[in-house]
């Protein structure tokens, strides 16, 4: 029964590069888009809500939706992709609902799934709805210092809204304290929501900093959690996916994050260890890494 696995995020924390590696493994057919927002489609979520019309009927009105949705399907017919252009008229031109969803993975030949960061900020009714919808799915939740996260998106945000000025502290802060940043960088409240619902043998827990030190024992498991028998692709391994504008952070952000994340780190770092204690040491000025190869950290933990 699909999807095979729903990646939960976390945002800034390597689901793109996910993303990207799955689609050249042997064995995989990944859907055409990354991010679907099913369980996140209530317009009360702090996230795109590109599902939150419900009726196919209602979303026929509009005619950039109608414009859309004809040249993703054109473009399928183009390339003589027939079963990608049904694929593209059944998510577009149906009502939304859990056989829907199921069904648009249940299309796809290989191991498939669910990229969505933003999962990691459902309440526990969403996360229990989607254990009845996938309820054998395998959950995948990348994390990252939250410190490093944080401003890792802020940049982000920088570099897609020209209104935002990556110096001023007011900003900063202010997008720190928002709901939805807030519960993004909660990861102790997501491994233990999710965990109520699926057990944690079926949850994976990576570490983006394996991305750059090890991806491919990151990689590696990852495959080994979904099931996959065909060797390992390794070609895409190193490819930066929406990099942020490069800008040094500055202490006085720097001095905020670790006192609003120290706790949490703390916590992280005593329950799974790995990359967490190189987080824990930085928080202080500790030597992260000093003379360590690549696997001095396990890439991947459970629950």
């Amino acid at each position: 029964m699909k999807p095979d696995f729903i990646c939960i995020g976390a945002q800034k924390a390597g689901t793109t590069w996910l993303y990207f590696n799955l689609n050249l493994q042997t064995g995989f057919s990944m859907p055409p888009i990354k991010e679907f927002h099913y369980f996140d489609r209530s317009e009360n979520y702090p996230s795109m809500n590109t599902l939150s019309v419900t009726r196919a009927s209602e979303r026929l009105r509009s005619p950039a939706f109608c414009k859309l949705s004809a040249k993703r399907i054109l473009r399928a017919l183009a390339r003589a992709n027939f079963r990608r252009a049904c694929w593209w008229a059944q998510y577009s031109f149906s009502d939304y609902s859990d056989s829907w969803y199921t069904s648009l993975f249940g299309a796809e030949p290989g191991i498939t799934g669910d990229i969505t960061p933003s999962y990691s900020i459902l309440n526990e009714e969403d996360v229990r709805r989607m254990h009845a919808a996938a309820p054998n799915a395998k959950i995948i939740f990348l994390i990252r210092n939250p410190i490093d996260r944080a401003w890792s998106m802020f940049r982000f945000m920088a570099k897609s809204e020209r209104n935002v000025d990556v110096t001023d502290i007011g900003a900063f802060i202010s997008f720190t304290n928002s709901p939805g940043q807030e519960l993004r960088s909660d990861y102790l409240r997501t491994i233990d929501l999710y965990s109520k619902y699926y057990d944690p043998k079926r949850i994976l827990i990576g570490f983006y900093d394996a991305v750059s030190k090890d991806p491919e024992g990151l990689l590696g498991e990852i495959l080994k959690h979904l099931g996959a028998k065909e060797p390992m692709v390794t070609q895409g391994l190193r490819k930066v996916a929406n990099e942020s504008v490069s800008v040094t952070i500055p202490v006085a952000f720097k001095e905020h994050l670790k006192e609003r994340y120290r706790s949490d780190i703390h916590e992280l770092a005593a329950r799974f260890g790995s990359y967490a204690k190189d987080w824990q040491l930085g928080l202080d000025g500790g030597t992260v890494g000093a003379g360590a190869g690549p696997s001095r950290h396990p890439a991947t933990v459970h629950p």
